[in-house]
């Protein structure tokens, strides 16, 4: 087995056992990589390689429980015989953060910042496998200038349609593509292409530009652009990659965050804007290029690694970004946060898993940080969340948050 199938294989063992998915083989192949792991080298700061050994201890506790408490032992409930476990008192917790690091694939840390650091660590219910929710993927609907729609994950690739001399098309990678294939005629014709919770979606507009949607999030668009402009609609989150022309400006107009009217101008630019009617505001952040964003009573020109806030009451300011990534993890399949507090981390969650958030009392003031895959179960979220020390409860399609 070459080093990158190997490390693909712990990988996947190491998904299944956060999403507690793993077989008793599996289980036993996976402890015994992790007890010859050479980790003597790796160093850490002493907050990761303290999330880490909670993190390593949790590990433990679930080897213990799965294997009825046993030590090099059959096991009382499976009669599995028990792997090698190593004694974790006398490891220093860089080399066992070292090994985690690998073993939950992916969760690179999620730690908070909380004005209460001597608070026990408190108890989360997940789901059990055959209860646990599954991350979200590309589904989208596709709804047609006739109003007909098309249910894009379970459609096959090739044509879709024809509208207003443009082929509709579905890849093979899953994106949506307009070809222009006669001249376009004046009359425009306009698609819309929505994503539920628990969905995201790819799409490749006539003149090139590509937009990622995010969960929960729609485009509104011309099947071909003719005229002055190139003008699209755009609710919830999404990213876009335009394609140049000066002589046809770029416009998106943002819909349903407020009711004032807000639009980007754009020439030919990489940017994000992120425009859920859950969120307490609106940003916009430029990667690449220059974007104007103008609302009624105000208006600002954005430079790469600025980002323009605006308010439900139309005040607007703009401020650096000093990690761009952040802001588009979710197009790249991760979860990442920087010092964001609760309800923005539960209001992300909520949206990828389509699961209801419920606060029973104050919401913790707590800060935090942390990046982990978008392809993690429920289950594992919930474990990544545990070992931060949130107190919360999974309930068939409801995720309870109590304050002490």
């Amino acid at each position: 087995m070459t080093d990158l199938s190997y490390s693909q294989k712990i990988r996947e063992l190491s998904q299944k056992w956060m999403d507690g998915t793993i077989s008793p083989e599996e289980r036993m192949f996976l402890f015994s990589w992790y007890d010859s792991f050479d980790d003597t080298q790796l160093e850490l700061d002493p907050e990761q390689a303290r999330l880490f050994d909670l993190l390593r201890q949790d590990m433990l506790n679930d080897i213990r429980q799965r294997l009825g408490q046993g030590s090099g032992s059959a096991s009382p409930t499976t009669g599995d015989l028990a792997p090698p476990i190593r004694k974790m008192g006398f490891f220093r917790p860089a080399a066992a953060a070292a090994a985690l690091i690998l073993v939950v694939a992916g969760v690179w840390y999620f730690n908070r910042n909380t004005a209460h650091p001597s608070a026990p660590a408190l108890a989360t219910t997940s789901p059990s496998s055959r209860q646990d929710v599954l991350p979200g993927s590309d589904k989208a609907t596709l709804t047609l200038a006739d109003g007909s729609t098309i249910d894009l994950d379970n459609a096959s690739a090739g044509s879709l349609a024809t509208q207003g001399g443009t082929h509709v098309s579905k890849t093979g990678d899953g994106r949506i593509t307009y070809t222009a294939a006669t001249a376009t005629s004046e009359e425009k014709t306009y698609n819309v292409l929505s994503t539920p919770k628990g969905g995201q979606y790819r799409l490749t507009l006539q003149d090139g530009t590509q937009v990622w949607l995010n969960a929960g999030s729609s485009i509104r668009y011309p099947t071909a652009f003719s005229g002055k402009e190139r003008r699209v609609e755009v609710t919830g989150e999404a990213y876009f990659d335009v394609t140049r022309n000066p002589e046809m400006p770029f416009r998106v107009a943002v819909r349903g965050f407020s009711t004032a009217a807000t639009e980007i101008e754009v020439l030919g630019t990489q940017f994000n804007v992120n425009a859920y009617s859950d969120e307490p505001v609106l940003k916009t952040t430029l990667l690449d290029g220059a974007v104007r964003l103008v609302t009624p009573t105000a208006s600002a020109t954005l430079r790469p690694a600025q980002q323009a806030i605006l308010g439900g009451s139309g005040e607007m300011r703009t401020a650096p970004v000093s990690d761009p990534d952040e802001v588009i993890a979710w197009k790249e399949g991760a979860f990442e946060f920087d010092h964001a507090d609760i309800a923005t981390v539960m209001r992300q969650i909520s949206r990828w898993y389509d699961v209801d958030i419920v606060y029973q009392g104050p919401l913790p003031a707590d800060l935090f940080s942390g990046r982990f895959s978008r392809k993690t179960s429920l289950a594992g979220v919930l474990k990544i969340m545990n070992i931060s020390g949130v107190q919360l409860m999974a309930e068939n399609k409801k995720i309870i948050i109590r304050s002490n």
